[in-house]
């Protein structure tokens, strides 16, 4: 039987874009599909890949140009 699908959002380490949703069973099959998606072999170092059911994206915000 398989396990229902859970949705994941992603973050580049130095970056405050927050990218998502990606659905798969697990963080790891996330991962996976992400590094489908990107074409690479491997994540960069510092990556975050979070349930969206914990913590929802956060949307971009552009402080206003002083």
């Amino acid at each position: 039987m398989r396990t229902p699908f859970r949705r994941f959002g992603y973050k580049f380490s130095g970056y405050f874009m927050e990218y998502g949703p990606v659905e798969a069973e697990s963080p790891d099959a996330a991962k996976a599909e992400i590094r489908r998606r990107l074409g690479v072999g491997r994540l960069p170092q510092g990556f975050q890949i979070w349930d969206l059911s914990e913590r929802p994206l956060t949307r971009w915000r552009v402080d206003a140009a002083s």
